[in-house]
């Protein structure tokens, strides 16, 4: 068995599904179990109607839930072509999911105000109805699609926005569900991102959570694989929006894609968590190029001893100097210091020490006003805001001495304001202002990856 998900870029219109499609045709012999996301930006149109409800603003809401329908409608319409069958099915389905949410935004505009709860039952949807019509969309292609509702499978707690799934009551859920479905030669299919608490209410994963959901599957009925379909080749040495001479990395350990998901790779950075459990490969895939081998993410990874995999970038973060003489041989100091960030829950990114000083990097601006003037009673405090951190993640990065020499000469006209290593020697980051973020990355991987570099092993 393997579990098969699909992006928003690769369902985005009548074209990418019909090709996603294709790719599970293709591995129907693998038993595969199918995760797709939202449409391409209809999350975004369910936030903002929800926004527009808090607003009171029920002209916008209709527009927007207007635009919602519309959207799977053309999309059912030319997938389906002359079976109407097919499309009045799905059409009974669609008006059923929206004039549910429409209630429940209605709601919402009557209060003024949004609950966590209320608000995931609202985004939801967007893979509710994706899957419905990747599902009718496979059936009319002769394939035994079958839909299957997300709450039914994965079970959270109610932690709204962000739940963690139940694993022991998942993998009852998933197996009482979905292995009878693959038994009877059927594939199922479901959206990504939706949970249910043991109570009942709707529950989602954190935005673009269908990579975690399609994660949760695979480790609860033991599948043998995930794919994860998205617009790129698989994970590559740096995004190619912004270093065209990037390269496809053939493999990853756990440890090394963990990193590069967390700084933004095309990957959820909680995926891995019950793959690593479960020890499942995880496989980065292409929709618009299923030729491509892509990105195979495993416990081993590859058989290099150590040196660079690839650069990422988190954009827009602050960091916070914070000195005192006062820390010179004095035990706890650290311990006040960090206090003070989990009392205001914030937290910490990157950090890096010295005798006198503590540096680190927040990406959550919240309660940094209060931040500030708790911890001035306790240091000295410089904060900077629109900060960089440029991340080479990689194994054992610095134990050949030329890859730390190759980063820094490709930086030395770009001013650092922060370096951290972990004794890993996996992740070496460099803060730099968000304005040199282009620049620094730019170099850094002509030096890393477009230069010969001698590895160690």
């Amino acid at each position: 068995m393997i579990v098969i998900k699909f992006g928003g870029t690769s369902v985005g219109d009548a074209e990418r599904v019909a090709n996603a499609i294709d790719i599970v045709a293709e591995r129907r012999h693998l038993q595969p179990i199918v995760v797709v996301s939202a449409l391409s930006g209809v999350t975004n149109d369910l936030v903002a109607a929800a926004e527009a409800a808090c607003s009171c603003d029920i002209d916008r809401v209709t527009e927007i839930m207007a635009r919602v329908r519309q959207r799977h409608e053309d999309v059912a319409m030319q997938l389906v072509q002359q079976k109407f069958d097919f499309f009045e099915s799905f059409l009974r389905q669609l008006n059923k999911q929206i004039e549910q949410i429409q209630t429940i935004l209605k709601g919402i505009a009557l209060l003024g105000e949004i609950t966590a709860r209320a608000k995931d039952k609202v985004v939801a949807i967007g893979e509710k109805l994706s899957s419905v019509l990747f599902a009718y969309s496979m059936m009319m292609r002769a394939l035994p699609g079958e839909h299957v509702e997300s709450e039914d499978v994965i079970v959270t707690n109610d932690n709204f926005g962000g739940a963690t799934p139940l694993m022991d009551r998942t993998r009852t859920a998933a197996q009482a569900v979905l292995l009878p479905l693959i038994e009877r030669n059927l594939i199922p299919v479901m959206g990504g991102f939706i949970g249910r608490t043991v109570d009942g209410a709707t529950t989602t994963l954190g935005r673009n959570g269908s990579d975690y959901s399609a994660a949760i599957v695979a480790a609860a009925i033991g599948a043998d694989e995930v794919q994860i379909w998205t617009d790129v080749d698989g994970l590559l040495t740096c995004d190619p929006r912004f270093v065209p001479n990037a390269r496809v990395i053939d493999r990853l350990s756990y440890t090394e894609a963990a990193e590069l998901a967390w700084f933004g790779a095309k990957l959820h950075p909680r995926t891995l968590e019950p793959a690593i459990e479960a020890n499942i490969p995880v496989r980065v895939l292409n929709t618009h190029n299923p030729a491509s081998t892509g990105t195979l993410i495993s416990r081993e990874g590859d058989d290099r001893g150590a040196g660079p995999r690839s650069i990422a970038r988190k954009r827009h973060v602050t960091v916070v100097h914070m000195t005192s003489n006062r820390m010179l041989g004095v035990h706890g100091f650290l311990a006040r210091l960090f206090a003070v960030f989990e009392d205001l829950e914030i937290s910490v990114d990157l950090i890096a020490t010295s005798e006198v000083s503590v540096s680190v990097t927040i990406d959550d601006r919240h309660n940094i006003d209060e931040l500030q003037e708790r911890l001035k009673e306790i240091a000295d405090v410089e904060v900077l805001d629109e900060q960089c951190i440029v991340a080479v993640v990689g194994r054992n990065l610095m134990t050949d001495s030329q890859v730390g020499a190759r980063i820094f000469e490709a930086l030395r006209e770009i001013p650092m304001k922060m370096l951290s290593l972990g004794r890993s020697g996996l992740n070496l980051s460099i803060v730099v202002d968000d304005g040199d973020a282009d620049r620094a990355i730019e170099r850094v991987h002509r030096a890393l990856f477009e230069v010969p570099v001698r590895v160690a092993t």
